[in-house]
């Protein structure tokens, strides 16, 4: 008889080869299995290198934070001084473009009177052209005071509003000379304090 008719007439022939078939297959296929990973290790392995890389990183920005912290206060202030005196130098030259040259005219000069220093305020209120000077008193003056623009070539372009005034001994105030609109103020080179006593 042969022994594919041996193992129809005997099952348990046939189930012994089955299992032992499968034993096999079994034995074949296990260490793929036990070399795969499930997905719950794949995640936790795949955690475990973020965690790591998140902890390289913050040491870093850690130490970043601490050097900021020691030099970062030095650097701060370095940038912060030079800020302050960019803003200082564009004050002054602000300060310089609006300030006018100014001087008193000879019978100002007799009456005690003297101005070096004014400042400019272009269409001022009701659009009025204003330029306040500082004006001395060297003794006691009452009187009316106005300024006079002068050009380049030493012409006359404006004349301010006559201003009545008191001044004491050894007196000083800014008065604000108020200018026609039409006066071109940005043309004059140099401004004339004239004063007639009382």
């Amino acid at each position: 008889m042969s022994t594919a008719d041996s193992l129809t007439t005997n099952p348990q022939g046939l189930t012994r080869i089955m299992r032992i078939r499968n034993w096999f297959a079994i034995a074949a296929l296990m260490p793929a299995l036990l070399a795969c990973k499930s997905r719950e290790e794949e995640i936790a392995a795949e955690h475990a290198k973020g965690t790591a890389l998140v902890e390289d990183k913050a040491a870093r920005v850690k130490g970043i934070g601490e050097a900021l912290q020691n030099d970062g206060q030095k650097a701060a202030a370095e940038l912060t001084t030079g800020v302050g005196k960019v803003i200082s130098g564009v004050t002054q030259g602000v300060d310089r473009a609006k300030e006018a040259r100014i001087t008193a005219d000879e019978g100002a000069v007799k009456l005690g009177l003297s101005s070096d220093r004014a400042v400019l305020d272009v269409a001022g209120k009701d659009g009025q052209n204003i330029l306040k000077a500082y004006v001395k008193s060297a003794r006691e003056f009452k009187g009316t005071l106005h300024l006079r623009g002068f050009d380049s070539s030493n012409r006359e372009v404006g004349r301010s509003a006559k201003e009545e005034r008191g001044l004491g001994v050894d007196d000083a105030e800014y008065i604000a000379f108020t200018f026609d609109p039409a006066t071109p103020m940005n043309r004059v080179e140099k401004w004339v304090l004239f004063a007639a006593a009382k």
